[in-house]
Order: structure tokens, then sequence, then C-alpha cells
């Protein structure tokens, strides 16, 4: 124990009596870190579950479209161009018409047709090559390549009727093909 002399001096030297109250201090414990992480984490996994979700949804959207066969698809796209028939000029509108339909041929009956253009698809059918599309549609696809061409090179002052009439020649080229596909024998058709 400190004598009381020592203690008065003490409390001289600093300025404070030993009377005098200190302000009451209430202790509190520190925050903690730790909800700061638990919640932290919780984001996380549900940003980690929305892009999991999203993911799995394109993914399976991706799938269900590649699943789909040649002549789905060619409808689709022939009803898109025909939505859109005034917005193109008819030069592109006869360019996509003709890239559908080449795809369309390629991958049902895997002909080259897709990769020749006009006067090569016709110099193929006068030299009696082999070709793989059925007979009716060859004939088919020549009118419709030669219509093509007008419409897409010709600039004619009725294109646009053209066009239109080669969308016609388009779906008959489609409905040919897929009526001779399912004919054949073939339940589905071959991806090219």
């Amino acid at each position: 124990m400190i004598p009381a002399f020592p203690r008065i001096i003490l409390a001289q030297e600093t300025g404070t009596s030993p009377d005098e109250l200190y302000d009451i201090v209430e202790l509190a414990p520190e925050t903690s870190i730790w909800p700061l992480i638990i919640y932290s984490a919780l984001f996380l996994f549900l940003l980690a579950g929305i892009a999991l979700i999203a993911w799995y949804y394109l993914r399976s959207r991706k799938t269900a479209t590649g699943k789909e066969s040649p002549v789905v698809i060619a409808q689709r796209q022939l009803r898109n161009l025909a939505q859109s028939e005034g917005e193109l000029e008819p030069n592109r509108y006869a360019l996509a018409l003709s890239e559908t339909l080449k795809d369309f041929l390629a991958a049902t009956f895997a002909d080259p047709v897709r990769y020749e253009t006009t006067q090569e698809y016709l110099a193929r059918l006068s030299r009696d090559e082999a070709t793989k599309l059925p007979p009716a549609a060859q004939q088919e696809l020549l009118d419709f390549l030669l219509a093509g061409e007008e419409v897409k090179f010709g600039n004619a002052p009725g294109s646009g009727t053209r066009a239109t009439l080669l969308l016609q020649k388009a779906k008959n080229i489609l409905s040919l093909c897929s009526a001779i596909n399912s004919g054949s024998g073939r339940s589905e058709p071959r991806q090219g």
C-alpha cells in the first residue's frame, strides 16, 4: 500500500485532485468481422448461383437449337425473311434466300451446292456429274438460282416483285425436298 503523502504529491504533479471523478467509459466488445465475412460469402454464393442458372439456360437452349433438323431451320429462316421482305434491298433479300436454301440442301443431301456459284453449279450439271440432289430438285434449284441471279445482279425496276416470287420458289423447293427426303425412307435428314 502506498502511503498517503506520496499520493497527494502525485496528484498535484498531474494536475488532478484525488477526489475528482473520471468519465465513465462503457466497455463494449469489439465489433467482429465474422458477420461481414458471412454476408460476403452468401452474396458470392448467390452470384455464383445466378451465373450457373444463366449458363445452364444458355447451354440447354443451344443444344435445343442444335438438334433442329435442316428443314425446321430453313423454314424458320424463310419465315423471318418473309417478315422482313420490305426492309431489305432486293439483291440482299435474294442473296439471303439463296444462302438459306443452299444451307438446307447442303445439310440435307450433303451436296456441295453451298460452296458453288451458280455458274459452277450449272457447269457441274452440264457435265452430268453425279449430284446428290434428286432430279426434280435439280431443275427447281436451277430455276431458282437463275431467277436469283437476275434479282441479285439485274437491278431491274421490278426486282421487288421478282424477290417475292423468289421466296415462293424457295418455299416450293423446300417442300419438294422435304417430300422427297421423307418419301425416300430416311427417317431423319443427314447432317452435312
